[in-house]
């Protein structure tokens, strides 16, 4: 696949910073100039410093332009979760009940759940569809739409899922209830209560919530914040342990950001043929890229079916369209089919209609670029402030793609107790105790930049690293 115009700039520019060419403080080209000097139109000249940006070798100045940073300045990423000894039983705590609480608090500023920003959901191609929908299907928009959901969903599905790589039938696709939905799904067709589920460390919150609800013990994996989860480690939690199937989000994962590389994508399927273990695919975040080339999934290496892809649009159209979905083998289709039906019998058929509609929109992908770009600006932002608000040898992440910040504080600060004071003074993160089942992450926390930039959100987080501080 060839390197992006952008990112191949943004290389020769980090080395010229690396070696001296440009040092700390020094005032960069203007965009123009740049564009000028490289032959490249202004807005790959803008891609290019929001990657710098992203890689922390440059620093923007309000109506001033951008000024290099030492890269040995700039913060380091987090450390790498230690190895898990043994399996353990998945317990979430009720931590995450004060999030959503939180969240439905109009005076509280919340940097906790990880939804879309307003202004980057597209309300008027969804208005649109909806209406179309209305006026043209009203009658079936009202009618039950029993599993596996409805045949021209899951073949525009299928179709997007082509682009990305993998050859996907609409017969193996299930319409869910979102992507934790589908999820929840292929644990109950692969698992039985007790069995051990290998997960990344830190892991989504969602997801161990979902192990504990299933009587599952977790198994956590050392994930590196840059490169993903530790494949040495995986093999050898294969090789120890009974491991029915292992939940992984390859491409800008949460909560650490990272995209997994494709050599790393090919090694998982390796490892699951090998010890014959299903992976879970959680690919949610997938069209929020950097670039606009989409990553590919893992499961465009699957030519078994030891890969169950989990996807969804909650994270880029919005979080009150529940619709996602499922891969499933045929073979297992039936049954997948029978327990989709037991626990939710139906998938809001109005909605499901109207993401086809939506899905056959040909701006939808323009959409998706402009709001990529945009959430790599505002997480770079936030990246920005946290560094200079909060206290010295503070780690921060630097994701490939997405909205989500995963920070670690110094000196073992318990950011459960500092979420307790923040949300008396308004604001709300994500504790690293969600992230965990054994404890590592306590000192941590996520923050979402989706909507990050404004006066409001600014002052939020002075008051939250004051606290801190």
């Amino acid at each position: 696949m060839q390197t992006p115009i952008y990112q191949g700039l943004a290389d020769s520019v980090e080395e010229m910073i690396r070696r001296g060419v440009y040092v700390t403080g020094n005032r960069m080209p203007s965009i123009r100039a740049f564009s000028q000097q490289r032959g490249v139109s202004v807005s790959t000249s803008v891609r290019t410093f929001h990657e710098l940006e992203r890689r922390g070798v440059v620093r923007a100045a309000p109506r001033s332009g951008y000024f290099a940073v030492v890269p040995d300045e700039a913060a380091e990423l987090p450390a790498m979760g230690c190895t898990s000894h043994q399996p353990l039983p998945a317990n979430s705590g009720s931590g995450v009940l004060k999030l959503l609480e939180a969240a439905h608090n109009p005076g509280v500023v919340d940097f906790a759940i990880a939804r879309p920003a307003m202004d980057l959901v597209p309300s008027r191609e969804l208005q649109r569809a909806s209406r179309q929908v209305w006026s043209v299907d009203r009658q079936r928009s009202v009618t039950p739409a029993f599993p596996p959901g409805i045949e021209e969903l899951r073949v525009l599905v299928a179709k997007q899922l082509a682009q990305a790589g993998c050859l996907i039938s609409p017969d193996e696709l299930i319409i869910t209830q979102g992507c934790q939905a589908a999820i929840a799904l292929a644990l109950r067709l692969l698992t039985e209560p007790g069995d051990v589920v290998a997960v990344e460390a830190p892991t989504h919150y969602g997801i161990l919530e979902l192990l504990e609800q299933l009587g599952l013990q977790a198994l956590p994996i050392p994930t590196d914040p840059a490169y993903g989860i530790s494949m040495n480690a995986l093999e050898l939690a294969c090789q120890q342990w009974p491991v029915k199937a292992f939940i992984v989000v390859p491409n800008f994962s949460n909560p650490l950001g990272y995209c997994m590389y494709d050599a790393c994508k090919q090694r998982i399927v390796d490892v699951a043929k090998r010890y014959n273990v299903a992976v879970i695919e959680d690919d949610v975040l997938g069209e929020l890229r950097e670039n606009s080339q989409r990553p590919s999934p893992i499961k465009r290496w699957d030519e078994e079916g030891h890969v169950y892809y989990c996807g969804s649009i909650t994270k880029t159209f919005g979080s009150s369209f529940r619709v996602g979905w499922l891969t499933v083998p045929q073979l297992q289709m039936q049954r997948a089919r029978e327990i989709q039906y037991a626990y939710t019998v139906t998938v809001d058929m109005h909605a499901q209609l109207v993401v086809a509609k939506l899905l056959e929109t040909a701006s939808i992908g323009r959409l998706l670029n402009h709001a990529s770009v945009t959430y790599n600006r505002r997480t770079a932002l936030l990246a920005r402030r946290v560094e200079d608000s909060f206290p010295t040898g503070t780690r921060i992440s630097r994701p490939r793609g997405g909205y989500l910040l995963w920070i670690e504080l110094p000196d073992a600060i318990d950011t459960s107790a500092v979420l307790d004071e923040a949300l008396q003074e308004g604001v709300s993160f994500a504790p690293g105790k969600l992230f965990s089942i054994d404890r590592q992450f306590e000192h941590c926390l996520r923050l979402n930049a989706c909507e990050f930039g404004t006066r409001t959100s600014e002052k939020a987080l002075i008051s939250l690293a004051k606290i801190i501080n």
